[in-house]
């Protein structure tokens, strides 16, 4: 038999005529979207609103609802954003809060809370959100480590902040409502950002002195929709301290080095004479742990100064015939005639003057170890065939002896000549030059590595406090000045001039004011480059620049070859720019 009555509605179902009657009782409108962007719920008022403004929502349900939705997609995504929006739609402005509806932290969907701007019971919830958002700007305002300052159109000051008070050491209420103009005139500064901004209507910026700090204001003109110049707000900012950050900075980063350099040196064992900061002289330090456990033959190349010797050193401290003989020749100290007895050595007899039992000479001298020959670019070219013989066979035959000497030696040659272009100009031998060169390594001079300079400046004061008994130190403003000169000298003038100033320099601290004259001429000369005062013809700038450059170089070069690798231009550049530019 089936029952006629009325079937009684289940929890959930009261559940959820609860929860509708609760949101019909909200005055704000109320649409909820599912995932998909589909409208499947709205309350009264909601109803109530669009229904004013012809756009019943009973026709909308299970639609995209676009004659809303649209205009608020322009601003926000539905389906995934958030935030407070307005909206102008037939001529009425609604205020939306789009809300995420969230279940068990799944976005179910999206939820719109709304109200007609103006309308009476929505303003005092306007109100409280201006306030709100108020508080949140004076709290930024406040907050903020740089001075502001705002004037209106005609320069009477409306507001300045904490940072201001603290930047000219005055009281907010001594400035509020004045013009910026009185404030100049009782000399609360001496330049004005906002008058320059008032002048021009574009940004302005001023730099002024304070109570012993550099501040920099900038200003920056406000207009409103209609394009109208309505204030000024002038951002004022304390070199001084940012200038203190940059020298705790520097500070910091030269402890850094100091402790790099330290690591590096137990790195490439223990040398304190190899220092290693510049990211060049890291590559050369990996290269010389590499080829110190081989026996090539190396040919290493630069500028007299920029411790050559030293890399040598580090390759046979570093290798396996570092507790057997280094002999190092300085290939242009011995005179020609001799070279062949001091290299190979010489029997009894073998000459006039000759010792009674002969001599031994570098070869037989660095037997199982090393043999330096510096400066090889020097050698005459009838003594490189020979050196050339003992390199091929690794034999020598004292002179007037009969018999050859095998020599189990690792040869290492240096020049700061360009020994290329000699094997081109034919006072190179091309076949020795391919046997020096099984591994070249070039070191960059001193101005081309500039984060070894101050390591190298530490380390010398270092040997030279404790050879003189001093306690110098290196000051911050002499170490800036130390990086920017050229060293055309390299690591030897470097290291001498901290010597000249451990020894002659009465106080502790070495300061810029103790360079000797030569060094401050060159410190003065180096800031005055590149720098343009008022304006004259693009090309004349271009020529003058140019003219300083090859002047620069060619005090620093020995030859039109060095200055083009210095100016890294072809050397047919550099000649034709002197021929124009240097002889006019």
């Amino acid at each position: 038999m089936q029952s006629n009555a009325t079937p009684r509605p289940t929890d959930m179902d009261l559940i959820e005529d609860s929860y509708r009657t609760a949101l019909d009782t909200i005055f704000c409108g109320i649409l909820i979207f599912d995932p998909t962007g589909a409208l499947i719920h709205y309350n009264r008022a909601a109803g109530t609103i669009f229904a004013d403004l012809g756009l019943p929502l009973d026709q909308a349900l299970h639609t995209t609802f676009s004659p809303f939705t649209r205009l608020l997609g322009e601003k926000v995504d539905l389906i995934r954003g958030t935030g407070r929006y307005q909206v102008e739609l037939e001529g009425h402005r609604i205020v939306c809060n789009v809300h995420a509806w969230m279940v068990g932290g799944v976005r179910q969907g999206t939820i719109l809370i709304f109200h007609e701007s103006m309308h009476a019971n929505c303003i005092v919830q306007e109100m409280d959100v201006t306030n709100s958002l108020l508080q949140e700007i004076n709290i930024f305002v406040e907050s903020s480590h740089d001075g502001i300052l705002v004037t209106d159109n005609t320069g009477a000051v409306i507001r300045v902040n904490a940072a201001f008070e603290r930047a000219f050491s005055v009281l907010r209420r001594d400035v509020l409502g004045r013009n910026v103009r009185d404030l100049i005139a009782d000399g609360l500064y001496s330049e004005s950002a906002a008058l320059k901004v008032m002048e021009t209507r574009k940004t302005a910026t001023v730099c002024m002195e304070v109570a012993s700090k550099t501040l920099i204001a900038t200003g920056t003109p406000v207009f409103d929709p209609c394009g109208s110049f309505t204030s000024v707000v002038v951002n004022i900012r304390d070199m001084t301290e940012l200038n203190e950050l940059k020298n705790d900075l520097q500070r910091q980063q030269m402890m850094a080095e100091a402790y790099s350099r330290a690591l590096l040196r137990q790195q490439a064992g223990g040398s304190r004479d190899f220092v290693v900061c510049s990211r060049e002289m890291q590559q050369i330090s990996e290269t010389i742990q590499t080829i110190s456990q081989v026996d090539s033959t190396v040919l290493i190349t630069g500028e007299s100064g920029t411790g050559k010797e030293m890399v040598v050193n580090q390759i046979c401290r570093s290798g396996p015939r570092s507790h057997k003989p280094l002999i190092k020749v300085n290939c242009c100290a011995i005179p020609a005639q001799l070279f062949e007895s001091e290299m190979f050595g010489y029997e009894d007899g073998a000459f006039t003057g000759a010792r009674r039992k002969g001599k031994a000479g570098f070869f037989e001298l660095a037997h199982e170890g090393t043999l330096f020959l510096d400066e090889i670019g020097e050698l005459d070219p009838e003594l490189q065939v020979k050196l050339l013989r003992v390199i091929q066979e690794g034999e020598i035959t004292r002179i007037g002896g009969t018999h050859t000497i095998h020599v189990d030696v690792r040869l290492i040659a240096a020049t700061n000549r360009d020994l290329w272009q000699m094997t081109r100009e034919g006072t190179f031998r091309q076949d020795l030059y391919y046997r020096l060169n099984v591994i070249n390594i070039e070191i960059p001079p001193l101005r081309r590595r500039r984060d070894d300079i101050i390591p190298l400046a530490r380390h010398f004061l270092e040997k030279y406090n404790k050879k003189y008994h001093k306690q110098k130190e290196l000051s911050m403003e002499l170490g800036k000045i130390l990086r920017e000169l050229p060293w055309v000298g390299n690591i030897r003038e470097l290291e001498n001039l901290i010597e000249n100033m451990v020894v002659l320099v009465r106080e502790d601290v070495l300061l810029p004011k103790d360079l000797p004259d030569r060094f401050r001429q060159t410190a003065s000369d180096e800031e005055a480059q590149v720098r343009v005062h008022g304006v004259l013809p693009l090309k004349d700038a271009v020529r003058e620049t140019e003219r300083q450059l090859l002047r620069n170089a060619q005090a620093q070069c020995a030859s039109t070859r060095e200055m083009a690798k210095l100016l890294e231009v072809d050397q047919s550049t550099v000649s034709r720019k002197m021929q124009q530019l240097l002889h006019q």
